[in-house]
């Protein structure tokens, strides 16, 4: 059983997590990205892939080579991680890698569907495949420099904050005892801090900056940590029933 090698390759995804977030948090303060953190997202995400390919190797094994071998049904050749976005996507993927692994092994089967987008809400596993995949396991895409920008007003101890994308507009005035924001028809946002300002009143321009994963919109860092989690997870519920 590859149980072993699955949780030292977690083990070293772990270690490699606090790397990666490290680099990441020193990229985010310059204007490019450094070839050795593309590296070890890459090697991150491949190290994770093969876990997965391993406990489906590992299901296959002790739950649906012996069906097959007592039935005289030839050996699956080649074995990967069962997934789909939608499911019947993933019940053909089921199919062809661990065929009659929900009549054989039930629990197991549902360990494997539990992580499913379509059973938790989530599509990191369908993303974090996929991108591995559209490059056949040897590139990333590069990764996209994106920033937003909220606002913070304090106003001698009350506080207006606006997140990416939020604004206030309007003809009349904020004001405190300490302060006060004329409008005018102006819209307050991080990209438009207001002009008319008095008394004891600051504005903050908040900074969000990420890294997306080019052409397709995913942030880099949450689907890094959510992929940990969720093979973790899965990990752990799968090799209880085997």
């Amino acid at each position: 059983m590859r149980k072993d090698q699955v949780h030292a390759l977690l083990d070293h995804a772990e270690a490699d997590l606090k790397k990666i977030e490290e680099q990441y948090g020193q990229a985010l303060n310059s204007n490019s990205i450094p070839p050795s953190l593309q590296i070890d997202i890459k090697n991150y995400m491949e190290n994770l892939r093969s876990a997965l390919d391993y406990i489906a190797h590992d299901v296959y094994e002790h739950r649906v080579a012996p069906h097959r071998s007592a039935s005289g049904q030839s050996e699956i050749s080649k074995i990967y991680f069962p997934y789909g976005k939608s499911e019947n996507d993933f019940k053909s993927a089921a199919g062809s890698s661990l065929p009659d692994l929900k009549s054989l092994a039930p629990t197991v089967y549902a360990a494997l569907e539990a992580v499913q987008p379509y059973k938790v809400g989530d599509n990191w596993l369908y993303d974090f495949c996929s991108i591995l995949n559209e490059k056949k396991h040897d590139t990333l895409t590069p990764q996209v420099r994106e920033e937003k920008r909220g606002l913070e007003i304090n106003m001698g101890g009350a506080a207006i904050k606006m997140s990416p994308g939020a604004s206030i507009s309007g003809s009349g005035h904020i004001r405190t005892r300490v302060g006060g924001i004329t409008l005018q028809d102006d819209t307050i946002s991080g990209d438009s801090p207001a002009r008319r300002i008095q008394g004891d009143v600051k504005q903050t321009v908040v900074r969000w900056v990420s890294f997306k994963f080019a052409d397709t919109g995913i942030e880099v860092l949450p689907l890094l940590k959510k992929a940990l989690a969720g093979i973790e997870s899965l990990s752990k519920d799968v090799y209880k029933e085997l």
